[in-house]
């Protein structure tokens, strides 16, 4: 899996919607309230 990652001050972003799909999660959005949720596939 290849991630563009990226320095904020002393942390490492990631995004989320990568990791979470290759853990196999399903990712969804609310517009809305803003907000990402990550559902187990499970």
């Amino acid at each position: 899996m290849n991630l563009k990652k990226k320095l904020l001050g002393d942390k490492t972003m990631i995004p989320v919607r990568a990791v979470s799909e290759a853990l196999g999660c399903i990712v969804d959005r609310n517009n809305d309230t803003m907000t990402v949720i990550i559902t187990s596939g499970n």
